[in-house]
Parts: C-alpha cells; structure tokens; sequence
C-alpha cells in the first residue's frame, strides 16, 4: 500500500512535466515564424526582391536585394559619397523607423538624437569588418555597397540582430540607415 502512495504521485508529476514539455517552441518554429513574418511584410508593402544585385547599384523604391551569406534584405536609398573607409577609421550608424513586425508592433524607433550613434571601427575588409558597440551585425551588411553618408533600408532576421533581437527570435525593419565615416565630419 505505501508503495502504490508513492507511484500514483510520481505518474502523475512525471504526466504533468513532459505534458508541458511538449508546449515549447523549438529553433525551426521561431525560423517558420520569421520566414511568415518577413513573407507578410514583404507582400503587405509590395516589396519586390531581386535575385541579383543591381549592377549599377541603383534600386527602385520598393526593391530589395536578399545578401545570400547573411539572409538579411538591403535597399539602397542613397550611395553616399564614393569613399572607402580607412583603417582602424571609426563609422557611426544612424538609424529611423526601427520597427519589429513580426508582433504588429506599431511603434517605431530611432537613434538619429541619441548622444551615442552605433559605432564600428573598420579594420579590414568590409565581411570581416570591425569591432565596437553596433551589436546587429544586419547593419554591416550595406557597408560593401556605401560610403559616407550612404542610406539604406533593411529587414533584418533575427539571427543577423542585436543580442535582444536574438534571443526574443524578432525580426526588425530599418526604413533608413545612415552610414558616416569619421575622416569626414
């Protein structure tokens, strides 16, 4: 009799841990919400995406190009100034209309008055670019097409986000992204 005490308590904790268990999202749900999310965003703003880059790296307003190594989106508003960044050359990154969509958030968010712009230090070449304080590697990713002053809008998976990003599996949307190299203010 004290034995069975003991065995219908255990059955039942051990039914009631693998039952919620099986409640928990695994790292593809968070991928198959992401690709809907970004699917949606895309067809609710006509976005067209181009399976090449421009070669004159021109696009039209609604036109974004997908980088295959990172997943992350570009548009290129505005090329910038033709200047390459020089070594060690400090890069600040100015963003508006910084929106997460994959929850309907309508807010929407901006660094432009910030005392404290994002910061890169460009040590080489763009893919293995730099060290600093800009935490959403997604941001970078324009640098090989801009210089200064260049502007882009990007949509930016989570994995390629900042660590908040990342671990709240968000993807964002930057309606404009202003690059500005240091030799140049």
């Amino acid at each position: 009799m004290k034995l069975f005490n003991y065995v219908i308590p255990i059955l039942v904790g051990l039914l009631i841990l693998t039952s919620s268990c099986n409640n928990k999202k695994t790292y593809a749900d968070y991928l198959k919400e992401e690709r809907r999310a970004i699917d949606l965003l895309i067809a609710k703003n006509n976005f067209s995406i181009l399976r090449e880059f421009p070669a004159d790296s021109i696009f039209e307003e609604n036109e974004f190009y997908k980088d295959p190594n990172t997943g992350v989106y570009f548009n290129i508003i505005n090329l910038g100034d033709p200047i390459t960044p020089k070594w060690r050359e400090k890069i600040n990154i100015r963003f508006n209309g910084l929106s997460y969509f994959k929850e309907n958030d309508t807010l929407f968010y901006s660094n432009r008055q910030s005392v404290l712009p994002i910061e890169l230090e460009y040590i080489g070449a763009i893919n293995s670019l730099t060290k600093g304080n800009y935490g959403t590697p997604g941001l970078v990713v324009p640098l090989s097409y801009v210089g200064h002053r260049g502007k882009a809008k990007l949509i930016v998976p989570f994995d390629m986000g900042s660590s908040s990003d990342q671990s709240s599996f968000e993807p964002t949307f930057y309606r404009e992204v202003e690059y500005r190299f240091e030799s140049q203010w």
